[in-house]
């Protein structure tokens, strides 16, 4: 009916308007509200699960779980931020996440809410309730791998930016400095690192095509003896690349990783010609252009997979890094969200990654929240939004692959599996009950 159809576009585009207020802060009400509906599409055709009968809703959770991957591929390469799984990193089952990926922490987490529903109508049986909380509390009894493993000293700073917006390096070479003066000062009073991290953006020129600032690089990481990982605009070949790149003493640039999957309608404009026809703002966005392959870091015994901000919601492209890696380090600029609840939402999703892979991250952004994660979810360490700060840390470098590292990249398929298999099975159950 029409009334059901209508009941899931309010609850749609109240969950993402919710959900994705911060993204108005900076690019204005118009941008949200077009993502906001763009996103509401996707749960328009749960409205046709009305048509299967008196329990449709036995079948909601797989249904709402499929609309859910598909959202996180399609289109422009997906979009899953609001994705259910990301925001249960406190709930008691998050280690659900090291046996099926967040996608079974989705599909969890819906049954829970649809055995909540039968629960309230009396009257309507058990089996659900019993299927689901079993299925969720079972997550408490994974315990991640907790041997011993070496650890390693790293610093991360977080250097702030002259000015939060769009145009948070528009004085180029002004966020570079920060970011060498916050780390001068860090390395005055702490611990020497094995390893300092800079976050996404931290040089705001390229610093291969910036003698001055190529230079100064140099110079922090040979008179320090401490490799520096960096956040870097780069123009290669006339190409913009958003790269992650390893400065190691008395050899300089050696890896050097670049995003591959783009932000869309921030790193690359989808759908150009179209949106000028309403504005001129498609026209100031130069598209940038994507890495090929995933490449590690690697530092003594530690074996880092950089992963630049946009990517965090990608499963593809972190597993790929995920088995040659002991070590997350995710780099991001939250500049232009600064103050709202975007970064605490990313760090719930690096939080979830870290669970996922059994392995500790290294959260570092231009203004923070800047973090040190374990393999448990667990922020060891943080710092406050909007200023300069630095964490300097052991961190422990784990190998150990999860079952959902085992299983790869098609867990999900097996999980919508689980999900149809518990709406076809309790259906019938219910179907039987009534017969008799």
């Amino acid at each position: 009916s029409q009334k059901f159809f209508l009941s899931f576009a309010l609850f749609a585009f109240a969950f993402n308007a919710a959900g994705l207020i911060w993204s108005n802060k900076y690019v204005g009400v118009a941008p949200w509200i077009a993502l906001v509906l763009l996103q509401t599409l996707f749960f328009l055709p749960l409205g046709f699960l009305k048509r299967l009968g008196e329990y449709w809703y036995f079948y909601l959770p797989v249904a709402f779980l499929a609309l859910e991957e598909l959202r996180s591929r399609f289109p422009f390469g997906g979009f899953g931020w609001l994705r259910i799984g990301f925001s249960q990193v406190d709930a008691p089952y998050v280690r659900l996440a090291s046996v099926g990926g967040v996608s079974l922490l989705s599909l969890a987490t819906l049954l829970l809410g649809i055995a909540a529903f039968q629960l309230a109508k009396r009257g309507s049986g058990l089996t659900l309730p019993i299927i689901a909380i079993t299925l969720t509390l079972s997550g408490i009894f994974v315990f991640p791998n907790n041997s011993p493993r070496p650890t390693f000293q790293v610093l991360a700073v977080q250097g702030s930016v002259p000015k939060l917006g769009l145009d948070f390096n528009e004085r180029a070479t002004e966020v570079f400095y920060r970011h060498l003066t916050a780390t001068e000062k860090a390395l005055a009073k702490g611990k020497k690192p094995a390893l300092i991290i800079w976050p996404e953006n931290s040089v705001d020129v390229d610093p291969f095509n910036n003698p001055k600032v190529g230079t100064a690089i140099t110079e922090l990481v040979d008179k320090n003896d401490v490799p520096l990982i960096i956040g870097a605009v780069l123009r290669t070949d006339g190409k913009l690349q958003n790269a992650s790149i390893l400065f190691e003493p008395e050899i300089g640039a050696t890896t050097n990783y670049v995003k591959r999957h783009l932000t869309p309608f921030g790193e690359v404009m989808p759908l150009r010609s179209i949106l000028t026809f309403f504005s001129d703002l498609p026209n100031q966005v130069e598209d940038f252009t994507a890495g090929e392959s995933p490449v590690i870091h690697q530092v003594g015994q530690a074996k880092m997979a950089p992963i630049i901000c946009f990517e965090l919601i990608d499963d593809r492209l972190i597993q790929s890094s995920a088995g040659s890696s002991n070590l997350f380090v995710v780099q991001t600029n939250s500049a232009t969200f600064a103050n709202t609840a975007q970064s605490a939402q990313q760090l719930a999703i690096t939080r979830i990654r870290s669970i996922e892979h059994a392995k500790d991250a290294v959260s570092v952004s231009t203004v923070g929240i800047s973090a040190i994660i374990d393999t448990n979810g667990v922020i060891l360490k943080s710092t406050k939004e909007s200023v300069a700060a630095s964490i300097n840390s052991s961190v422990a470098l784990n190998a150990t692959r999860t079952l959902y590292d085992r299983i790869g990249e098609f867990a999900w398929v097996l999980v919508l599996l689980i999900g149809l298999g518990f709406g076809a099975g309790l259906g019938y159950a219910a179907r039987v009950g009534n017969r008799r």
